[in-house]
């Protein structure tokens, strides 16, 4: 999985505005009782917006730095984070959540099905009775593939920045794509990420659901709950214990 204390200082430059996914999961937050769980809840995008909305919320992240820039910023506004420094894929809290959420595709950074089947068991383990998961990650696309992999493509332009993406196969018949993000300036780069993401398709993740121990889910094309029709679509989940 990628080391992201290495860009955790510069992540919100690009991240912390990134709002497409915040009413779905604030959302599906506010319909439950018990505590929500953020899995890779990072500088707090989604997790700070939790607590101003007073949702009993938990969360964590394997990177350190990714966490202290949450606690400064919850710090800031008067919060006091409930979050702790884990691995989704074994971490243990003693408490059951009645929701465990995983944003922004944070599920693609398990590369491996050993990865995957661990974390989902554990996500399953710290569900409470009839308690739900949310989260969601792009269809592998052939036509982005072949349009934008092997290339430098402009993602957006911010804060005097442009924010250039490159992505490429590492391993295609593994499904492992490498990714770099660079931030310039006047033709200088200022701040870079780099890290790798594993495809999954529909078919393939519900396979892996059912190696966890679930038996009940629905996949969506969207955030509004669309109906899933194009690779062009964002798979959004839910899933049920």
């Amino acid at each position: 999985m990628a080391d992201y204390d290495k860009f955790a200082s510069t992540y919100d430059l690009l991240h912390e505005s990134t709002a497409f996914d915040v009413p779905f999961y604030m959302s599906e937050a506010k319909k439950v009782r018990g505590p929500v769980l953020e899995v890779a809840c990072g500088t707090g995008r989604i997790y700070l917006r939790l607590l101003e909305a007073g949702v009993d919320a938990y969360g964590i992240d394997m990177s350190k730095g990714m966490l202290s820039e949450l606690q400064k910023k919850a710090s800031a506004r008067g919060f006091k984070p409930k979050v702790k420094l884990a691995d989704m894929r074994n971490f243990r809290l003693n408490k059951k959540f009645s929701l465990i959420i995983i944003p922004f595709r944070s599920f693609l950074h398990l590369l491996t099905i050993d990865d995957q089947l661990a974390a989902l068991k554990c996500f399953r383990r710290h569900l409470a009775p009839r308690g739900k998961i949310s989260l969601n990650f792009f269809y592998p696309s052939r036509e982005v593939i072949s349009k934008n992999y092997g290339r430098e493509v402009l993602r957006a332009k911010k804060d005097g920045l442009e924010w250039k993406d490159f992505s490429d196969f590492e391993d295609e018949p593994n499904q492992i794509v490498k990714s770099r993000t660079r931030a310039v300036k006047n033709g200088r780069t200022v701040a870079q990420w780099r890290y790798k993401l594993a495809f999954i398709y529909k078919r393939e993740f519900e396979l892996l659901l059912r190696l966890a121990g679930f038996s009940k889910w629905q996949v969506y094309g969207g955030f509004k709950k669309e109906k899933l029709t194009s690779s062009r679509q964002e798979m959004v989940w839910i899933i049920e214990k």
